[in-house]
């Protein structure tokens, strides 16, 4: 652990020289009013759509602050090849790109286990030749990011739903208590199933569900808080179920896909917290959530019932001191389901069922 830290480390520091010397560079240029002249303009607001990691688009519409930084040339035909910055501060990561002439865009998510600031994923990719007038997507730790001011929505009768993409592109091993003060541990988090038709990971569909359910429930004037914008995080069960009660959720909401030895089974199902001390207090709310979440789900799909089930094992349940529902959305080890989940038309039948549950459930 100690040698890959250090490692780490390295090659941060080797990044931030190949950072000043470039930005020594640019200055260099600029002295000697060479061709290309700069700008730069800070904090810009930033709405435009953004690549996600699966091929969908994420419009960013994110509760936390988005800004942009840009330092642009006076000629966008160059292409430029993407410096590396995973792993360094957002404004170091910022000032790199810059140095090139590169525009970029922050995305909030936040941190779990990743240092405050630093950079976990880049759009476009490191290595990749692009125009001078291209804006890299940066996904940045952020411990502000999916917090709202709370006492401000619910002044306004605002209602907040906080929606859980499941998994994330690399499993963390550790462990976390069952519960809060328990003695029993589960792992943090795994990357989830993968497709066995299609290949699609668990992690991916999760996202891509999810911003489909955040669409149409914001449509419809509801809040939506994402515990993660991006695959490239490091949150466990508890933290996620942490960021639907800061939010003030009056559902929390995750999203996953099922597994099963036999390959046969396929369906859904919508879990709900029931069995011990820590979810007695939200046990009722969330079991009504659950059967509306369930009724539309089934009549927008058509998808095979696998019913209402109740759990007092599942860590982002047990932490959670808001309503709690949880959705498998199907099994990726049944060929039918999981070429199903692949098909963008089926997946806004799955969203539709979703939301108009959530909202039927916010209703009342």
């Amino acid at each position: 652990m100690a040698r890959k830290r250090l490692e780490r480390l390295e090659r941060v520091q080797g990044r931030r020289k190949r950072l000043y010397a470039l930005m020594a560079g640019v200055a260099v240029v600029a002295l000697a009013g060479a061709t290309f002249g700069v700008s730069l303009l800070l904090r810009q607001p930033a709405s435009a759509v953004v690549p996600e990691e699966g091929g969908y688009e994420a419009t960013a519409t994110l509760v936390a602050d988005e800004t942009m930084s840009v330092l642009t040339t006076r000629s966008p035909d160059v292409l430029v090849e993407v410096p590396s910055v995973v792993g360094l501060q957002i404004s170091e990561a910022e000032m790199m790109l810059g140095a090139v002439g590169l525009a970029v865009r922050r995305m909030p998510t936040p941190p779990g286990e990743e240092t405050s600031g630093s950079v976990l994923a880049q759009a476009p990719p490191a290595g990749e030749r692009v125009t001078g007038d291209t804006t890299i997507v940066l996904v940045y730790a952020d411990p502000a990011a999916c917090r709202p001011d709370v006492a401000s929505l619910v002044a306004d009768g605002e209602h907040v739903v906080c929606i859980d993409p499941g998994h994330q592109l690399v499993a963390n091993a550790g462990t976390e208590p069952l519960g809060p003060g328990s003695t029993e541990m589960k792992p943090k988090v795994s990357g989830g199933a993968v497709g066995v038709v299609t290949k699609q990971t668990e992690y991916d569909l999760a996202l891509a569900l999810s911003l489909k359910i955040k669409e149409r429930l914001e449509s419809n004037g509801v809040r939506v808080v994402l515990t993660r914008v991006s695959n490239s995080v490091n949150i466990t069960n508890a933290q996620r179920a942490l960021v639907a009660n800061e939010s003030g959720a009056d559902l929390f909401v995750r999203v996953h896909a099922d597994t099963h030895t036999n390959a046969d089974v396929r369906g859904v199902a919508t879990l709900y917290p029931s069995g011990n001390t820590w979810v007695a207090p939200i046990e009722a709310a969330s079991l009504k959530a659950a059967q509306m979440v369930h009724a539309e789900l089934l009549a927008s799909s058509g998808a095979t019932d696998r019913g209402i089930v109740k759990r007092a094992d599942i860590v982002g349940f047990n932490w959670a001191t808001v309503p709690s529902i949880l959705v498998e959305t199907g099994f990726l080890t049944n060929p039918m389901d999981d070429k199903a989940l692949a098909d963008p038309a089926y997946q806004d039948k799955i969203a539709d069922g979703i939301a108009r549950g959530v909202l039927a459930y916010l209703e009342e």
